[in-house]
């Protein structure tokens, strides 16, 4: 191990970086007191952001009561608007380009892993569905931490394994940094007060325990290693190789057809929030969810 990881900062949002345009337009809107459903929306497609609101709301529940897992109008009430607003405008310090990082694709993959987590969850009841969205969309929070805090050396990484979180790069990852982006992502997720079972399946989706392996937790895990599928598959626009998706359907009892309706599904609302990675100009105004979605059991005809 070459380098330190810096988790008191990162816990505290000191670190993570959000985009620069975005957070000084959800601090427009905070500012514009819009509906906090809305504004929940809004910061819970940001990993960054997501993290940090559910630790500063984590920090202020008593012992024993139940802690916060999702953005919503809740924590966001429990948090206040002064401090929400501070929590917002605070800038993360500059960081130095990591190259081979591809900063577009971790946001795209990171909302659309967050809504294919939702939608399954829906289908199969497993935990919250909005608990499961922030698990989704924190799990690989810990790839922005490395690439933020180790530019240089994440870079090297990435150059040699690509960017994807196979086998060979997590394990590089472990003995540059002494924790994977997996790992760093549970540890992050564990001191922002996410449930624990949620923050084990985050560690271990990527390579879930085997059939064999009978538990709530393996079940989470599994359901993240089909949100992580999802993901990949709709940011090649519904094309490529299925086998992965499928072997975790296959686990958590989906034939291939239910598994390509939630695919769909999954689709589906992403493409509906895509436009917040867009540039500020091409931003539309606040929104949610919150509308009724298509039952997960509708077959749709068509990717969309």
């Amino acid at each position: 191990m070459s380098a330190h990881i810096d988790l008191a900062g990162l816990l505290g949002g000191a670190i993570l970086p959000s985009p620069a345009w975005r957070q000084h337009w959800l601090a427009s809107r905070c500012q514009q007191q819009v509906p906090l459903d809305e504004l929940a929306e809004q910061i819970g497609c940001d990993p960054a952001l997501t993290g940090k609101v559910i630790g500063l709301a984590n920090a202020g529940v008593p012992p024993g009561e139940r802690m916060h897992a999702a953005v919503n109008a809740a924590l966001l009430e429990a948090i206040g608007l002064p401090a929400l607003r501070e929590a917002i405008a605070a800038p993360a310090p500059p960081a130095a380009t990591c190259a081979h990082f591809d900063a577009q694709r971790f946001w795209s993959h990171s909302l659309a892993m967050a809504c294919a987590a939702r939608v399954a969850g829906d289908a199969l009841q497993l935990a919250p569905a909005d608990e499961l969205y922030s698990c989704g969309l924190l799990a690989n929070c810990g790839q922005l931490a490395l690439a933020t805090l180790h530019p240089q050396e994440y870079g090297q990484l990435l150059a040699q394994h690509g960017d994807a979180a196979g086998a060979r790069l997590l394990c590089a990852e472990s003995r540059r940094f002494g924790h994977h982006r997996l790992a760093l992502s549970a540890s992050l997720m564990r001191g922002w007060g996410m449930p624990e079972i949620l923050c084990d399946a985050v560690r271990c989706h990527a390579a879930p325990p085997g059939f064999g392996r009978a538990g709530h937790m393996t079940d989470l895990a599994w359901l993240l290693k089909l949100a992580s599928s999802f993901a990949d598959l709709i940011l090649r626009n519904g094309a490529g190789p299925r086998g992965p998706a499928l072997a975790a359907a296959r686990v958590l009892g989906l034939d291939a057809e239910h598994m390509e309706t939630l695919l769909r599904h999954s689709n589906a609302e992403w493409s509906e929030w895509r436009e917040i990675l867009a540039a500020p100009a091409h931003v539309a105004t606040c929104r949610t969810r919150t509308r009724p979605r298509p039952a997960t059991g509708q077959v749709f005809s068509e990717f969309i």
